[in-house]
């Protein structure tokens, strides 16, 4: 439980870094008050799960091109990994999302939302539209979406309520674009 208290001190975290005991380097990643010497212990270890936990918190920060690699590398083409990459992502499933996840570049927006377009999901479609760095491209595509044919009936008003959000999203961003001087 040392692992998840946010006063552990800097010692105690790096020793558990280095632990064996894979449940606590999980929980330590997860924590919000993880050491910056702690984060890069448990980033060097393999896998992809605690490096997630440590981007999601925010206290591992890459670059866009690493940032499109590792998404590339740990998630594209594999289907079981839905809720690791939204919450890593996207912000979580919680109904305010995670302001740490808010670095995820539009271009990798984009590539996420065109490999998951074949079968969408409510959830993961409101929040590529609620994502501060959602493009204008992103938000034409989404308002213009063909809705599965599984959802049209049970999920019609929420799918329209999001193509809808999606057009005052790309009114925003075309507002935005049009008031910056050139």
């Amino acid at each position: 439980s040392l692992a998840q208290n946010r006063f552990t001190d800097a010692e105690t975290q790096i020793a558990i870094a280095k632990n064996s005991y894979r449940l606590a380097r999980e929980y330590l990643a997860n924590n919000t008050s993880v050491t910056p010497e702690a984060a890069n212990e448990l980033w060097a270890y393999k896998g992809y799960v605690l490096k997630c936990a440590l981007l999601s918190n925010g206290k591992k920060i890459l670059t866009e091109e690493e940032m499109i690699a590792f998404y590339r590398k740990n998630f594209k083409g594999r289907k079981n990994r839905h809720w690791r990459l939204q919450s890593t992502f996207l912000g979580g499933y919680g109904r305010y999302g995670r302001a740490e996840c808010n670095n995820t570049p539009g271009v990798l927006l984009e590539e996420m939302y065109a490999d998951s377009s074949r079968n969408p999901e409510y959830y993961t479609i409101r929040k590529f539209v609620e994502h501060p760095n959602c493009t204008l491209n992103l938000a034409l595509r989404i308002s213009t979406m063909k809705l599965p044919e599984a959802s049209k009936d049970y999920w019609s008003n929420q799918w329209k309520e999001v193509k809808d959000q999606a057009l005052f999203k790309v009114a925003e961003i075309t507002k935005r674009e049009s008031a910056v001087p050139r």
